[in-house]
């Protein structure tokens, strides 16, 4: 049985019929064609009824499709590991984060390995994963410190809570929350944001973490801008456009003067940080040395340890 059959039937089931999926793969309609009917004299039975318009799959099409797309996703990630182990083995490793953790977290990481591996290279990915999902190793990257996701990561993946990041409002310091929290500890109450405009942190493809947070608390996150750093979250503060919204972590790594950072009274918004690595990783000498200087690296400023339970909001 042939790679190129099983992706040939997948094209055809997914663009919903032979003359589609011949442009999709780049194929003659006679080629797609041929593909399919190996297939089937492969398996000793019709996967697609012919008869229809259009096409359609017969019930052992139904019951092959999600094992052939199985069996093309097995391959995929064998052939990332083999390009992962390839990369670790030259001492070039790929690391995922968000710019907030990039900045507050990984220059004294990065200066502990390269002290101990001086051909090593790192590349810092400070995207994060738009989709949410763990859809590694791509791009050579083989460890990820990102906030967590919420699916627990495929078998060939090890993960760990490192800390935790209190969600902040950051106003101006003359701004009406900032006074008012002034006498309760720098504390305010998450509905108060309510019909405010906000800036908060996070993609353009993705939900803002707030906003789902908030939504679990029967909380509607306003009008607002999203921003992709620290830094042009307090930038669109200063500038008047709303009421920023980040995490401890990226804000105590920027310079806030003219802000008033202020925790919400909730200790429930927070977003735990998580360590994600590839079993690939440790099977070379750098690959280990990252990961272990990750593990025992000391808490960004902003962050709580993850198994703390003493923390209060305004402590």
């Amino acid at each position: 049985m042939e790679l190129d059959w099983l992706e040939t039937f997948l094209a055809v089931v997914d663009r919903g019929g032979f003359t589609a999926a011949s442009t999709h793969v780049h194929r003659s309609q006679s080629r797609v064609s041929a593909h399919i009917a190996a297939l089937e004299r492969e398996l000793g039975t019709r996967l697609i009824d012919r008869t229809r318009r259009p096409a359609t799959l017969t019930a052992a099409g139904q019951i092959f499709a999600g094992h052939a797309r199985d069996i093309i996703a097995e391959v995929g990630s064998a052939r990332s590991a083999i390009d992962l182990l390839r990369a670790t083995n030259s001492e070039s490793l790929g690391v995922l984060t968000t710019p907030c953790i990039g900045a507050a977290f990984f220059p004294g990481v990065i200066a502990t390995v390269l002290g101990q591996h001086p051909r090593a290279r790192i590349s810092l990915s400070e995207h994060g994963w738009p989709g949410g999902e763990l859809q590694l190793p791509a791009d050579g990257l083989a460890l990820a410190l990102v906030p967590t996701f919420p699916a627990p990561p495929a078998l060939e993946w090890h993960s760990t809570v490192l800390w935790r990041e209190p969600m902040q409002a950051l106003v101006p310091v003359d701004h009406e929350l900032a006074q008012h929290a002034a006498g309760s500890g720098s504390v305010i109450s998450a509905d108060r944001l309510a019909g405010i405009p906000l800036v908060v942190g996070g993609t353009t493809s993705a939900e803002p973490e707030i906003a789902t947070m908030l939504e679990a608390r029967g909380l509607e996150m306003g009008a607002g801008t999203v921003v992709a750093t620290p830094q042009t979250l307090v930038a669109m503060v200063r500038a008047g456009v709303g009421i920023g919204i980040g995490n401890a972590v990226g804000i105590e790594s920027t310079d806030t003067a003219g802000i008033v950072a202020l925790d919400f009274d909730d200790p429930g918004l927070v977003r735990d940080v998580s360590l994600y690595w590839h079993d690939v990783l440790l099977m070379s000498e750098v690959g280990r040395t990252l990961q272990q200087t990750v593990l025992q690296a000391p808490l960004p400023k902003g962050a709580i340890a993850a198994g703390r339970s003493d923390w209060r909001p305004g402590s």
